[in-house]
């Protein structure tokens, strides 16, 4: 019976860090927001998506205004500038930064609301603060000043899309739930077995397992965001560099379950080994 109960614990405490794990990530990286801000800032140093990001800023501030004629070839050359170069200008770290807190709330901060209180919309980026740095450069360098509208949203997704992320955002702060329901089973299961290293043993297979789960987990989730293609190249490009930092983000997670579970099965072999030693008639 002690067995058993031993062997149940371990599966129970693996099956719950399987979900404990991922869930304490996203909780962390992606639904709070200072998390979110880190993994897109370094959206913001790859040359590629910060050329098409300043090519959509521009053609939005352009599309936005209604400029007179005398102005439109001085407005050409300040946003052919901008397209070309703003991720250059000193205050483009900023005005980014301001972009991924502004497009996390507008896709997370709202899931938090009553149900009857939230309108059902698509996944957006905000790039508004950089259509307000362009602004400001203009006038900066014709001493004109524009006003330009508060938000300029680019699509990422869609609706069922944005009903997906409400789940996450509704399930993924409980993360500590399923984590101290895998402690206690891991305890459970050390306490009712005969042999304690055998536990340790299993919990640490257990959990490369669960490293080897994850990680196919991962390439699976990456290409299925691939097939998610608007022909936006913007919005997928943003998709496609946030899922990549994101999953090398949780691969650093993945690597230091990985090594403490393969610590736990050496302690598991050492202590079953020291166990025998002292159960041998020699000893």
């Amino acid at each position: 019976m002690r067995s058993f109960v031993s062997a149940v614990a371990v599966v129970l405490a693996v099956l719950l860090t399987a979900i404990a794990v991922p869930a304490a990530w996203v909780d962390m990286n992606v639904v709070k927001e200072d998390g979110f801000v880190r993994i897109a800032g370094s959206l913001g140093n790859d040359p590629d998506f910060q050329r098409r990001l300043a090519t959509a800023a521009a053609a939005n501030f352009q599309s936005s205004v209604d400029l007179p004629e005398p102005l439109k070839s001085l407005a050409a050359d300040a946003l052919g500038e901008a397209a070309s170069g703003m991720q250059s200008w000193s205050d483009y770290p900023q005005a980014w930064e301001e972009t991924a807190r502004n497009s996390h709330r507008l896709n997370f901060a709202d899931a938090n609301q009553p149900e009857e209180a939230v309108t059902p919309t698509a996944l957006l980026l905000d790039i508004g603060p950089l259509v307000r740095l362009i602004r400001d450069h203009f006038a900066s360098s014709s001493g004109i000043r524009i006003e330009v509208p508060a938000e300029s949203l680019v699509t990422l997704g869609e609706p069922s899309q944005r009903q997906l992320v409400e789940r996450v955002t509704a399930f993924a702060p409980l993360w500590w739930v399923a984590a101290l329901g895998a402690v206690v089973s891991a305890l459970l299961a050390l306490v009712a077995a005969q042999r304690r290293s055998v536990v340790l043993v299993f919990l640490g297979l257990g959990g490369l397992a669960l490293a080897a789960v994850w990680t196919a987990g991962a390439d699976l989730a990456g290409g299925m965001v691939g097939s998610f293609s608007r022909g936006d190249g913007v919005a997928d490009l943003f998709k496609q560099e946030f899922f990549a930092a994101a999953k090398a983000g949780f691969g650093e997670w993945i690597t230091f379950s990985a090594v403490a579970s393969g610590g736990l099965v050496v302690l598991g072999v050492a202590a079953w080994i020291l166990g025998a030693r002292r159960r041998s008639p020699s000893a």
